[in-house]
């Protein structure tokens, strides 16, 4: 029911009848479902990055509708989506989205059976993507010649089940499924360009030694995999306050969450012109969440690679880990201290793979564009405090102190570089209206240490807290490259 994006709060509560039976109380907090939404931030400029009319309750069913137009650096999307949770009054989502993108056309389209946290027995997903777009590469450098843009194509196709054994807090899942993956660069070299000034909408043809730059991440493939997934699940979910956000409206998780995919490529649906790989695909996810007191520690760890039968040995090696930890002096504290140590890397890259050192979710005294490479390290402490000032029934409003630090080693990507270790600190605000919404917004204001191009400060405006457990452990520059996403973890709502 949370996972509805206008119940802005919800609170369920059993009461326990004369006769042993119990009724359950749900008491909720809407929000507006009918909205106009205008994506502004403040990241190198002022920028409009969204503009959609949406309705989240479509004929009271629950149904999401929503027009918009997405521009955020190299990416101009235009189309429509129609999301329906519960379709025929099940547990089945469904999802179906289309438009246009700077260069072509994107398709989406979901079916969905999931778990529900820990209940259900039997899961399912269909899943299938198609989208014409830009791989983004930093260049590392300030100014004149900024990224270099290069045109894909991707499609993806699964059709999986899975089934869970045991009761909850004590589960079991084993799933099997067939996946296809195909990424092709039809516009390399001659659609390749260059941006200028960070300016993405000045662009010029890459020269031709840029063709050699990129050449070890262009390997074009069509891929058909059989999947086996084993899941090992021991969760149960809190509702801790000042987390995230300023009032008790996050499920946290505690306990642990493992899984294992193995895929085997099969001689299937192959395209004349395009490598097929020969291959054992292996993907692993852990997570753990425990709490004492006043503590709360969030562990998640996950890789993939695959090996290949053609003598490559292991290709596409890519690996995270995160440790999240929140201190509070007691419930009712008007500070938590956050704690995150993130760890990301990729090996043997063959298809697109770039991190950057700096941005919003990295350092953030630095722009999203700055020192790039291939295997990062990232330090933050963060001081939040909840102020119940100057409305606290109409809005949410918290202060914030930080610093980060962070390494980066070139590896084998296009510009890469060895950073040495840089930093940043700053302060900021943190707003959520109305009072006890999901969504915190911030604004920040950066400074770098360790800077060798001398940049000023950043001043940086966001509509979503994007550091945290709400947030989740997703790495968008790491989840860009990664191939064949299929796991244990996907058939949940939420996926966690």
């Amino acid at each position: 029911m949370r996972q509805y994006p206008f119940i802005a709060n919800a609170d369920v509560v059993p009461v326990e009848q004369p006769d042993g039976t119990y009724h359950v109380h749900i008491n909720t907090q809407d929000e507006w479902t009918t909205k106009l939404d205008l994506g502004v931030s403040i990241d190198q400029g002022i920028q409009l990055e969204r503009v959609e009319l949406t309705e989240e309750n479509l004929f009271g069913q629950g149904i999401l509708a929503e027009g918009y137009f997405a521009r955020r650096r190299e990416q101009r999307d235009a189309g429509f989506l129609i999301q329906q949770p519960r379709l025929f009054g099940t547990r089945t989502d469904a999802l179906f989205g289309y438009g246009r993108t700077r260069v072509g056309n994107f398709l989406e389209q979901t079916m969905a059976y999931p778990f529900v946290g820990e209940v259900g027995r039997f899961a399912g997903r269909e899943v299938y993507h198609r989208r014409d777009q830009l791989y983004t590469y930093a260049t590392g450098n300030g100014v004149d010649v900024t990224q270099v843009l290069l045109p894909l194509q991707e499609e993806w196709l699964e059709i999986s089940f899975a089934t869970r054994l045991g009761r909850p807090g004590g589960l079991t899942l084993l799933g099997l499924g067939l996946s296809r993956d195909r990424i092709e660069f039809g516009g390399f070299p001659n659609d390749v360009e260059m941006v200028l000034d960070n300016d993405f909408n000045t662009t010029f043809p890459a020269p031709d030694e840029t063709q050699d730059v990129l050449a070890s991440q262009i390997n074009a493939s069509a891929t058909t995999r059989l999947n086996l997934m084993l899941g090992l699940r021991q969760v149960r979910y809190i509702r801790p306050a000042h987390l995230d956000s300023h009032a008790e409206v996050i499920d946290v998780p505690l306990g642990i969450d493992l899984g294992l995919t193995i895929g085997r490529s099969i001689p299937a649906f192959r395209i004349r012109g395009l490598h097929d790989h020969n291959d054992i695909f292996t993907r692993f996810r852990l997570f753990a969440g425990h709490t004492s007191g006043q503590a709360f520690m969030f562990l998640n760890v996950g890789g993939q690679g695959r090996h290949s039968f053609r003598g490559d040995g292991w290709q596409d090696l890519f690996a995270e880990a995160d440790f999240y930890t929140y201190l509070r002096t007691g419930s009712s504290s008007a500070h938590t201290l956050f704690f995150r140590t993130s760890a990301t890397g990729g090996w043997s890259a063959g298809t697109p793979f770039q991190l950057t050192l700096g941005g919003r979710e990295a350092l953030r005294g630095f722009y999203e564009d700055d020192i790039p490479g291939a295997r990062r390290v990232l330090f933050t402490i963060e001081d939040r405090i909840f102020l119940r000032w100057p409305s606290p029934d109409v809005i949410d409003f918290g202060f914030t102190l930080f610093a980060d630090a962070g390494r980066m080693w070139a590896g084998e990507v296009p510009y890469g570089t060895n950073s040495g270790w840089r930093g940043s600190f700053g302060f900021g605000l943190r707003l959520g209206f109305p009072a006890s919404t999901r969504a915190v917004g911030r604004i920040d204001l950066a400074f770098p240490i360790r800077d060798p191009a001398g940049g000023g400060p950043v001043f940086r405006v966001t509509l979503v807290e994007l550091i945290g457990i709400g947030s989740g452990f997703t790495d968008h520059q790491l989840q860009r490259a990664l191939r064949n996403p299929v796991g244990p973890d996907l058939f949940l709502t939420p996926p966690r």
